[in-house]
């Protein structure tokens, strides 16, 4: 069965060039960037602002819809994004309801090499942002320590590597059930 595969973690940790290499490692590979949804509303909120929730659930709902659409048409779609744990309730009830097997990866970076990734990529303009989703994914997260992969010092392609490791032992399976009932 094709599955989804979500690559998460703070800005700069290395999820779109992790999840391109998981993807373009499959014949039936998808990669699939939930940043550019948050490009579809006229009016957008950043993400990680206060009063973008319903925007933000809207897109996290719309991209676990699209993800599951193309897994039950056979791929194996990389789905790379900030699916904080915070979000790991809604996004089980989404991929339940399509009956979708789902993998979970928690990328792991250090605030100054995030700082110094996302700087290289778009400037010093982000730092407020990078800084207030590394301290999010900071907090405890119950159940998910073994779905953590530390990408500092390491190349995506090794990164990728580890994650393929893992994924084909199932250790990086999330128990959709429990999450979805999970009322955090």
């Amino acid at each position: 069965m094709s599955r989804v595969v979500i690559v998460s973690g703070p800005p700069g940790s290395g999820k779109t060039s992790v999840s391109a290499l998981l993807a373009k490692a499959d014949p039936r590979g998808l990669h699939l960037p939930s940043d550019l949804f948050y490009d579809f509303p006229a009016h957008p909120v950043p993400p990680y602002r206060a009063g973008a929730d319903a925007q933000n659930t809207a897109v996290i709902r719309a991209v676990c819809r699209a993800a599951a659409s193309f897994a039950a048409d056979g791929y194996r779609v990389c789905l790379d994004g900030v699916f904080g744990p915070w979000f790991l309730p809604l996004v089980a009830r989404e991929f339940e309801a399509a009956g979708t097997q789902v993998a979970y990866v928690l990328l792991e970076v250090d605030l100054e090499e995030a700082l110094t990734r996302v700087r290289q990529r778009s400037g010093p303009e982000l730092d407020t942002m990078v800084r207030t989703m590394h301290a999010a994914f900071q907090q405890p997260a119950p159940g998910l320590d073994g779905h953590r992969i530390a990408t500092m010092a390491r190349t995506p392609e090794a990164v990728a590597q580890a994650i393929e490791q893992r994924l084909a032992g199932d250790a990086l399976r999330l128990d959709l059930r429990s999450w979805a009932r999970a009322d955090r």
